[in-house]
């Protein structure tokens, strides 16, 4: 297999194993052997409570293993490679540049004619572990070996880092329960799930929050006679729709919400049995079962809770 064929396979690789074990870890190094040619290869992961790296995978002798862990950290021009962001040879740095502990302990009593560091960082920048590689032959590692590198940075990076990536909202549509839906700029709805509740859409209370999104938003739907969990959130191409039909919360009735949602308006018990049809005094009993059921002492208080729920009717 060409080192190009190698390089998508270990990618694969990575995505569903990570490196951070000693098994994984082996089994990338092997790969990396193929992909850049060398005499000694480390993949090292950096253990921020120590203030040291860890090397998973080494084929150093354990003296120079010992110096990747402990001390090259501290070396000046491992921060100059830091901060570069890409793989970084021998032969790409300035002369002057070339001295300090990882020449003097490393490079030059072990004879290595080049080689390749290449920090590595996860999915939000911060700096996770490194990669080592190190030959006696001049000619490597060339070009195309640098660019490979380049490609499997991320990969790299994001399996070394301990913290998980964050589920997709959208991998929730397979649970059985939540339906989704995107809503384009245009007003088109386009289908996530085999049964979305695109109707949900019409309402005004509804299409009004999702002019607003910006970032990720939680609320709670009274649709005619049902209640809904809402997530949502923009994306490139609209904004994404996730629901599902819940029970109303703390024992209300759909109809108690609307009250509720009423009352978070600022509107009076007549403006309420107005626009609901009912006589003032039955809006002043659901009042009352409103603010027993949700512990609420006052109005205020009911506001407030209908606003931390997101309640939308």
């Amino acid at each position: 297999m060409t080192a190009l064929g190698t390089a998508y396979e270990l990618r694969s690789f990575l995505r569903r194993n990570g490196s951070r074990s000693v098994g994984s870890a082996l089994a990338v190094a092997e790969c990396l052997r193929t992909i850049v040619p060398s005499d000694c290869l480390a993949l090292s992961v950096w253990d921020p409570v120590l203030g040291r790296h860890r090397a998973l995978a080494s084929s150093y002798p354990a003296p120079l293993t010992t110096f990747l862990d402990e001390s090259m950290h501290t070396d000046p021009l491992f921060g100059t490679v830091k901060t570069t962001g890409v793989p970084t040879r021998v032969r790409d740095l300035p002369v002057r540049l070339r001295r300090g502990d990882i020449f003097d302990l490393v490079i030059g009593p072990s004879g290595f004619r080049d080689g390749v560091t290449q920090c590595l960082y996860g999915p939000d920048g911060r700096y996770v572990g490194m990669l080592n590689a190190s030959t006696l032959d001049s000619r490597h590692p060339d070009d195309d070996t640098v660019a490979l590198l380049a490609l499997l940075g991320p990969e790299l990076g994001a399996a070394l880092d301990p913290v998980p990536p964050p589920e997709a909202a959208t991998a929730r549509l397979d649970d059985g329960i939540t339906d989704g839906m995107l809503v384009a700029p245009d007003g088109r709805v386009l289908p996530l799930s085999a049964r979305p509740h695109v109707e949900l859409v019409g309402s005004a209370a509804l299409t009004a929050a999702i002019a607003r999104v910006r970032g990720p938003v939680r609320h709670l739907l009274v649709h005619r006679d049902a209640t809904y969990a809402l997530e949502m959130y923009r994306a490139r191409s609209g904004v994404v729709v996730l629901h599902r039909e819940v029970a109303p919360p703390a024992g209300l009735t759909v109809r108690e919400l609307q009250v509720l949602a009423a009352l978070a308006d600022g509107s009076s018990n007549g403006e309420i049995a107005g626009a609901l049809g009912v006589g003032a005094r039955t809006v002043a009993t659901h009042v009352e079962h409103v603010l027993a059921k949700t512990g609420c002492r006052n109005r205020a208080d009911a506001a407030a809770t209908a606003a931390a729920w997101g309640l939308l009717v």
